[in-house]
């Protein structure tokens, strides 16, 4: 059995939270280049961070994964850990872009 690539993630905590999705529907995953380092102190190379499916499973990860996109965030009758899931992948957005354009203004001024 071959595994696929299913989701490509923006970091290791994000795909980790689709694996745990994944987990709770019966489809075993795996997280493939979480220890791949960027070349920004601790923060990863884009594109690096992968969710891998085995073939057979693939359709139906597929399926998981789009409803699991899809679900916004700020729905107020949202009860499910989905919203705190959705809420930690913005958080992580802000906390990198920040990082990100921190690093470019201390090149900038260097």
């Amino acid at each position: 059995m071959s595994d696929v690539l299913l989701y490509q993630a923006a970091n290791t905590l994000e795909a980790q939270m689709i694996v745990d999705v994944l987990s709770q529907t019966g489809i075993t995953a795996h997280v493939q280049g979480a220890y791949l380092q960027g070349g920004i102190g601790e923060l990863q190379a884009l594109g690096v961070v992968r969710v891998m499916v085995d073939t057979q499973d693939y359709s139906r990860a597929r399926e998981v994964t789009e409803q699991w996109d899809a679900t916004p965030a700020s729905a107020a009758d949202e009860s499910s850990a989905a919203s705190s899931v959705k809420s930690a992948r913005v958080l992580w957005g802000v906390l990198i872009g920040a990082a990100a354009a921190i690093v470019w203004l201390m090149f900038i001024s260097a």
